[in-house]
């Protein structure tokens, strides 16, 4: 059985459509997996929701959140992200990017968790991601998450916002589709979210998200990008709403991460 939808094996003629997109490059992969395989999940996934383990996180930024332990995925799971990482997908996302440089992780993703679940009243506000590979440092470029819950209600919620360089104002919602993907150009400035899932929701959020990575230092060299396209080095960074918030004592550890992401921005201008 394929996993991956046949018709999303030649992005490259997507190209044009990822690299103009707004407020950053991205696509939206309608039936990303093969529809026999994606009804096969939802039955291993509810079969398995009480045996994988993981994280929480309960936070007025990551609210209702919970990671994997990539160690304990099921099968179907582990299979849809190897994959991912297969030397075939990444020949495919370099068509699509112009990223010649581009690879998956060379530890297999394993220092990273790749099922995501948010529950009912579950949010995660504007942030970027880590801007680096867990062990070589090298530059983290791409990332797609996968939508896994079947016949999602839209008035719940849960879509995938991307904001502007600054992280402040929502310019884009991809609405959450049961086996769509958005495929994303990652950068300091690609700041992104989930909007707040209702509480009502009688369902969770289910994902799969995997990131790519570059070993060039200047990656985004060949893109026209409305911000500057030099890479810094930055953990997970988040913006919280209100400038109040960075002094409070929940709120310090976000106010470091932010510190040091600024920081660091500074000195890449001055190279």
């Amino acid at each position: 059985m394929n996993i991956i939808n046949k018709k999303h094996m030649n992005l490259e003629l997507q190209k044009d459509s990822f690299v103009n997109a707004s407020p950053f490059p991205h696509i939206i992969l309608d039936d990303f997996l093969d529809p026999a395989y994606f009804l096969e999940i939802q039955k291993i996934l509810e079969n398995n929701k009480n045996s994988i383990s993981g994280r929480k996180f309960e936070t007025k930024y990551e609210h209702n959140k919970w990671i994997s332990l990539n160690s304990a995925l099921p099968d179907a799971v582990e299979n849809i992200v190897t994959v991912l990482i297969s030397d075939n997908w990444v020949k495919n996302l370099i068509r699509l990017s112009g990223i010649k440089t581009l690879q998956s992780t060379p530890h297999g993703n394993t220092k990273l968790a790749n099922y995501h679940t948010m529950e009912p009243g579950g949010i995660l506000t504007s942030h970027v991601d880590h801007s680096s590979e867990p062990v070589s440092g090298i530059p983290h470029v791409m990332n797609i998450i996968i939508y896994l819950t079947k016949d999602w209600d839209l008035s719940k919620g849960g879509g995938t916002l991307l904001y502007d360089k600054t992280g402040k104002h929502v310019i884009k919602k991809v609405e959450y589709k049961g086996n769509r993907a958005v495929l994303f150009l990652h950068t300091p400035y690609s700041f992104h979210g989930v909007e707040k899932i209702d509480g009502s929701s009688p369902k969770n959020r289910k994902t799969i998200y995997v990131d790519y990575y570059s070993n060039s230092f200047i990656p985004y060299k060949d893109f026209d990008l409305n911000f500057a396209n030099k890479w810094f080095y930055h953990g997970t960074v988040f913006k919280l709403k209100s400038i109040f918030q960075y002094f409070s004592v929940k709120g310090w550890p976000y106010t470091k991460a932010n510190i040091q992401y600024h920081l660091n921005r500074y000195k890449s201008k001055l190279k």
